[in-house]
C-alpha cells in the first residue's frame, strides 16, 4: 500500500541555511527575524524564477529541487547576490545531482544526504557543488568552478569531489576550510636528508 505513494526522480537539489543563525537569534532575535523573512523572500522568488521547487522550509534553511543542474546553480548564484545586496545575510550553498525519493511522510534518498553534507562544508557567501553537477557544467563556459578535493562525506559511502563556483559576487573557501569541517587533515611527505652509514 505504502509503495503506491513513493516514487523517485533524478533531481539536482539545493540545499540552504543561514550561517550562524542559532547564536543570532541568542542575541538578537528581532534582527534574526528580519534575517529570515528576507532570506524566505529572496528564495522563493528566485528558485521561482530558476524553475525550481521548494519542498520544505525547516527553520532558516531549504530543501528545493531543480530540474536542470544548469538551472539551480544560476539560482545559487542569484541567490547570493541578493543576500549580499543591503541587509547582508549569511549564507551556505550546496548542490548535488542525484536520486531523490518522494515518500508521504518525507522526502528521501542518498541526493539529499549528499546534498545536505555538501551545504554543511560551505561557507557564507559560496556555492559547492558535487562532481555530478560540475560534470553537468560542461558546455557552459560562462559557468567557472574550482576544484576544492576529495573529500570523505558523513554517512556516505564513496568519497566527493567539492567545487566551488567562481564569480565575483560569490566567496570561494579554501581547501583548508573546508578540510577544517571534514576533520581530516591534508596527508604529506616529508623528506629528510640522507645519512651517511659508510665507512667513508
Amino acid at each position: 500500500m505504502g509503495n503506491q505513494n513513493k516514487y523517485r526522480r533524478l533531481s539536482a537539489i539545493m540545499f540552504t541555511d543561514i550561517e550562524g543563525y542559532t547564536s543570532l537569534m541568542q542575541n538578537d532575535e528581532d534582527y534574526a527575524i528580519k534575517i529570515r523573512e528576507k532570506h524566505r523572500s529572496v528564495l522563493e522568488k528566485s528558485i521561482s524564477d530558476f524553475d525550481g521547487k521548494i519542498l520544505q522550509f525547516y527553520g532558516d534553511g531549504t530543501l528545493s529541487t531543480f530540474s536542470s543542474a544548469v538551472e539551480a546553480v544560476k539560482c545559487g548564484v542569484d541567490l547570493q547576490k541578493n543576500f549580499n545586496t543591503g541587509q547582508k545575510i549569511p549564507v551556505r550553498i550546496g548542490i548535488h545531482l542525484g536520486d531523490i525519493v518522494f515518500q508521504e511522510d518525507g522526502i528521501y534518498g542518498d541526493g539529499v544526504n549528499v546534498a545536505s553534507r555538501i551545504e554543511s562544508l560551505s561557507i557564507s557567501g559560496a556555492v559547492l557543488i558535487s562532481h555530478r553537477v560540475n560534470d553537468e557544467l560542461g558546455n557552459h563556459s560562462d559557468i567557472i568552478t574550482r576544484s576544492l578535493g576529495i573529500y570523505n562525506l558523513k554517512n556516505v559511502s564513496k568519497p566527493f569531489e567539492i567545487f566551488a563556483i567562481v564569480d565575483d559576487n560569490l566567496t570561494v573557501p579554501t581547501p583548508e576550510q573546508i578540510r577544517s569541517k571534514t576533520g581530516q587533515v591534508k596527508k604529506s611527505i616529508a623528506v629528510l636528508p640522507f645519512v651517511n652509514m659508510s665507512a667513508d
